[in-house]
């Protein structure tokens, strides 16, 4: 392949999101040439750059997003804000997809201990057949 063909090959799998075996047969080579040129580090650095521009703002947007759920949930639960469980779901999906988790409390031992004096514990006694009315 020439450096046009390969840069072809870049720009119509990235850009116009054109599969690899179109590509291949768009400009008379076979898939492994494609291929080859869509692996080569130096080519593909401005396509990640773009990439992870891409990605930052989608989190940037996504985290602006959380915040408003999180303020939206805040007013279901609190009764200022009447809504539904769509809407209250919505807004839980936007929190867990900006990673926003409430904390669990953690899981620990609990000693009681029953000093001298105290009344027995067990279940009220019953009048009757043994069930309540």
């Amino acid at each position: 392949m020439t450096k046009e063909e390969r840069e072809e090959a870049l720009r119509a799998y990235f850009d116009e999101g054109e599969e690899v075996a179109g590509i291949a047969q768009r400009l008379g080579c076979t898939r492994g040439e494609v291929a080859e040129a869509l692996c080569d580090t130096e080519a593909l650095e401005p396509y990640r750059r773009r990439s992870e521009a891409v990605r930052l703002r989608a989190q940037i947007r996504l985290n602006e997003s959380a915040e408003q759920a999180a303020r939206m949930q805040a007013a279901l639960l609190s009764g200022r804000e009447e809504g539904d469980g769509v809407t209250q779901r919505a807004a839980k999906d936007i929190l867990d997809r900006a990673g926003v988790r409430v904390k669990k409390e953690e899981k620990g031992e609990i000693t009681i201990r029953f000093l001298p004096g105290m009344p027995e514990l067990g279940m009220p006694k019953t009048q009757g057949d043994g069930h309540d009315d």
